[in-house]
């Protein structure tokens, strides 16, 4: 039976008997989406939304979905806040996410940095491009709430009588990943390890780590793989995002060995990998992640600095 139906976004679509995307088709920063597995009046969410109000709207239409329904489980694919800063309201639900993942959260920038970089507006490059990617979001009222359980490698839970597999990816997108599968209905909510018609951000410093997960999501042997910005994706939309970090990581390697200096190699990457896909800019957290495992110098390490890099990309 096919379950996917085109909706409005933001809103839930069902893919199974058992389970829901809530698909933000925006493909922009700070528009993510999430994940619902539900049997027998319980349910467990994957992820929560950058805003309180984002994750009242996504917990209202679950609630009307799924009546009756307890989110007795929430799991966050990783730390960033798009993904994360909703947590407060699923009271009472277990949180969980990969050892590797919550070790990790003390990088994260939380929410009143960000108010504090939109606020400077074009009085620096980085102000400039957060105010205006991220000056639409309110971010009142959050309170950062991270995991209660943390696991290492796999962990299975059950959603009544629905088998729910964890596996934690390691380094990808960020120091630590974690995939949602659904065995018996062929479908992986693969987080930020995938994103559907826009670039990747890649904050972990490894372009083939991230090659890699795409291998370990195929390798699921998953016919439904919701990203964590964008639509819904099937296994050639995987192929084809995998073989175009491939590419990149190519072309960024004959770079790193002409001795081209990052910002310039980013640049050339951007002009020859941007194609249709939005945030191009973002090419240059991958470049850089190239140039780091090759051991280039003075790859930026810190989550302002790849900021600083692709501000000054988008700026041309």
């Amino acid at each position: 039976m096919e379950w996917i139906i085109a909706v409005p976004s933001p809103a839930l679509q069902q893919l199974s008997a058992t389970t829901w995307a809530w698909v933000n088709d925006r493909p922009d920063w700070g528009f993510s989406n999430c994940g619902i597995v539900a049997s027998d009046g319980q349910a467990l969410l994957v992820d929560t939304q950058f805003t309180l109000q984002a994750t009242r709207d996504l917990l209202d239409a679950i609630a009307v979905a799924l009546p009756g329904s307890e989110i007795s489980t929430v799991v966050n694919t990783h730390a960033n806040g798009d993904h994360t800063w909703g947590n407060q309201l699923v009271e009472g639900a277990q949180v969980i996410t990969s050892e590797r993942s919550a070790r990790h959260a003390c990088s994260e920038i939380g929410p009143e940095q960000i108010t504090a970089l939109c606020a400077l507006g074009d009085a620096t490059a980085v102000g400039s491009y957060v105010a205006k990617h991220f000056g639409r979001f309110d971010f009142s009222g959050i309170t950062v709430s991270g995991p209660t359980q943390t696991f290492s490698g796999w962990l299975e839970v059950k959603v009544g009588q629905t088998l729910v597999e964890l596996l934690d990816l390691g380094r990808g997108h960020s120091a630590g990943d974690v995939a949602v599968h659904v065995p018996e209905d062929g479908i992986v909510f693969a987080g930020d390890t995938l994103f559907s018609g826009s670039h990747m951000v890649v904050w972990s410093r490894s372009l083939s780590a991230c090659i890699a997960v795409c291998e370990r999501l195929l390798a699921t042997g998953a016919e439904t793989f919701v990203p964590g910005h964008g639509p819904v994706m099937g296994r050639a939309d995987v192929v084809a995002f995998r073989d175009r970090l491939v590419l990149v990581a190519r072309t960024a390697g004959q770079q790193v060995r002409a001795g081209v200096p990052l910002a310039e190699a980013a640049r050339l990457v951007m002009a020859e990998h941007a194609g249709s896909w939005v945030h191009p800019e973002r090419l240059f957290t991958q470049v850089a992640a190239a140039y780091a495992q090759a051991g280039a110098p003075d790859v930026p390490a810190e989550t302002l600095a790849a900021v600083e890099g692709m501000a000054a990309l988008a700026r041309g």
